[in-house]
Formats: C-alpha cells, sequence, structure tokens
C-alpha cells in the first residue's frame, strides 16, 4: 500500500509538471514582440518612410512593395543609380540615415516624379499580357496537332 501511495504522488507531480510545461507554451505567442528584439537594426529612414513621403508630395497612394520593384530596377541598371545587391534572397532593409538628404534618396525621388514608377508597371503589364498570349499561341499549336492524329 506504501508503494501505490508513493506512485501516485510521483504521477501527481509528473501531471502537474507537464501542466506547468502547456501552460508556458501557450503564453509565449500571446506575447507581442517588441523592435527591441528584433535581429535586424531599426531603420531610421527606410522605404515606408520615403512612400510616405513621395504619397504626399505627389498626391497620389505609392506603395513600398512598387517603390521597392523601382528601387531594385534601377540597381540592375548598368550605371546603377542605387548601390543595391540584387539576389535571390537578400532581405535586407533598406535604410538611409541621411533621410531625404541621401543622394539615393534623391535620385529615387527624381525617378518617381519622373514617372520611371509608371513606366514600369506599364512595361511589366506588356510583358505580362505578351508572355500570356505567346503561352496561349503556343497551347493552341499542341492541341491543333493532337486533333489531327
Amino acid at each position: 500500500m506504501a508503494k501505490s501511495k508513493v506512485k501516485e504522488e510521483v504521477d501527481e507531480e509528473v501531471e502537474l509538471d507537464e501542466l506547468d510545461a502547456d501552460v508556458e507554451t501557450e503564453e509565449a505567442p500571446t506575447k507581442g514582440k517588441s523592435k527591441s528584439k528584433s535581429k535586424e537594426p531599426e531603420v531610421t529612414f527606410g522605404v515606408r518612410d520615403l512612400a510616405e513621403h513621395l504619397s504626399k508630395a505627389m498626391g497620389k497612394q505609392i506603395t513600398p512593395k512598387d517603390l521597392r520593384t523601382q528601387i531594385r530596377r534601377m540597381a540592375r541598371e548598368d550605371t546603377p543609380r542605387v548601390q543595391r545587391e540584387v539576389v535571390a534572397g537578400n532581405r535586407s532593409r533598406y535604410d538611409w540615415p541621411d533621410g531625404l538628404k541621401d543622394p539615393e534618396v534623391k535620385a529615387i525621388i527624381a525617378a518617381v516624379t519622373g514617372g520611371e514608377l509608371e513606366e514600369g508597371k506599364k512595361a511589366a503589364l506588356e510583358k505580362l499580357k505578351a508572355d500570356k498570349a505567346a503561352k496561349k499561341e503556343a497551347k493552341a499549336k499542341t492541341e491543333g496537332k493532337k486533333s489531327k492524329k
């Protein structure tokens, strides 16, 4: 009888330990992340800030995604206006500590106000349409050959 009582106490302790572990794991996801714990350094003036500035200046909505696309396009040029290594997996954040005074930021603002953002969107749309038409044409050719057999 003494052995069963000891076994019950041990089982009870194990259950309490499991409950404590479950409570700790449930609490972890609910806590919000603070910016200070982030692996990446905090951005002083980034793409979001620049998009906000350009939206106010131009009077139309410019999204950070569109702006990043334009910046990558500028970095891929033969004589790049923005110093950025454009490779797959490069997720480092844009940061210009000098803000609007930075030469790269000035070049980006000049490009966007000059209409390069809209031109880039139109070119991408035209390329997409051409690719889709070519794919549809190729599919029609292969279906035509199959029906003759």
